[in-house]
């Protein structure tokens, strides 16, 4: 499954190494927004997440969408997210289902359920615009048994 956005508003998916695509964009998706980055689910093939940047078309809004059916449905997870932090990109981490972490204008949010809702993790670093994430592991995780 391999996912694909474009800079004016759309979003693919194929299942067949891109012999064919599948238009799955969000119905409330507006039009000439820019996907920045989707991000393929790392515990289910069907789940994705998409930033999309609405800055050119003057919406200063967050827009954040989620997938867990291959792109049938899509919901906006933008709750806790400073109404006027323009997305840029989105990342779930590699060994902790449901840990997202959002890039915006203007800092780094976290999620630690899925995207139902965020907090900020600015603390104390200037406001920056953050245009990627990338999720290092090195720690093992353990895992009673």
């Amino acid at each position: 499954m391999l996912w694909a956005g474009t800079d004016d508003g759309n979003i693919q998916v194929t299942l067949n190494g891109g012999a064919t695509w599948k238009n799955v964009t969000p119905a409330d998706m507006q039009p000439w927004t820019r996907i920045f980055n989707i991000e393929a689910g790392h515990f289910d093939t069907l789940t994705a997440y998409a930033a999309a940047n609405t800055l050119r078309i003057d919406d200063m809004r967050p827009h954040f969408w989620r997938t867990r059916n291959g792109g049938r449905t899509w919901t906006e997870i933008n709750t806790g997210i400073a109404s006027n932090a323009v997305a840029n990109s989105i990342r779930e981490d590699p060994r902790v289902r449901g840990l997202l972490y959002a890039a915006t204008d203007a800092q780094v949010w976290v999620s630690f359920d899925d995207g139902a809702n965020w907090q900020s993790l600015r603390l104390n670093m200037p406001a920056i615009s953050v245009r990627d994430i990338q999720v290092k592991t090195t720690a093992p995780v353990c895992v009673p048994i």
